[in-house]
């Protein structure tokens, strides 16, 4: 290789040339490593969304399958998925069986709130809210909401799916 001075060079790179290409690897390994490394807030509300979206699957495939009415509570403390609920009117403190339920916890220092269906803003769990899927696998529209600090989570079910769309915001 000849530089534009006319005099030869060998070929490879200089150690400046090295030390500047290694040194901008190491930049951007560093920014993609704090980049996508999660936060505790952000590990806590992926816990609660995922077991809510469990909990949603579930029943959405175990009511179609079984040709039975499933039935998921939110209570303060998390998400039981019931066969059937107990006495009491529909939507309003129903009372669960507890030998045929499943229990999702919410991690402690979350707070959910739902948006159910009419509903023209969150509503916080004072009471339990229960979230029926039909025997034909078909169930409300709901949005479920979890924040801690400023930090949030909105999940909001497909009435046909169950799947949900996600919203995340986590505040640093």
């Amino acid at each position: 290789m000849t530089l534009v001075t006319g005099k030869p060079r060998s070929c490879g790179f200089t150690l400046l040339e090295t030390i500047i290409v290694l040194g901008i690897m190491a930049m951007f390994l560093g920014f993609f490593v704090v980049r996508f490394d999660d936060s505790r807030t952000e590990e806590i509300l992926t816990e609660a969304a995922d077991n809510i979206r469990l909990a949603a699957l579930k029943a959405k495939r175990e009511s179609y399958a079984f040709r039975k009415n499933r039935f998921i509570r939110f209570g303060p403390r998390g998400v039981e998925l019931a066969d059937s609920p107990g006495d009491g009117p529909a939507g309003v403190g129903m009372v669960f069986r507890e030998d045929n339920a499943e229990y999702f916890p919410v991690p402690s220092g979350v707070v959910m709130e739902v948006w159910p269906p009419g509903a023209v803003k969150w509503q916080k769990l004072t009471q339990d809210y229960v979230w029926t899927f039909r025997e034909s696998g078909l169930s409300e529209p709901l949005g479920v909401r979890f924040s801690v600090g400023n930090s949030y989570t909105i999940l909001r079910f497909n009435v046909l799916t169950g799947l949900a769309e996600e919203e995340t915001f986590v505040a640093d």
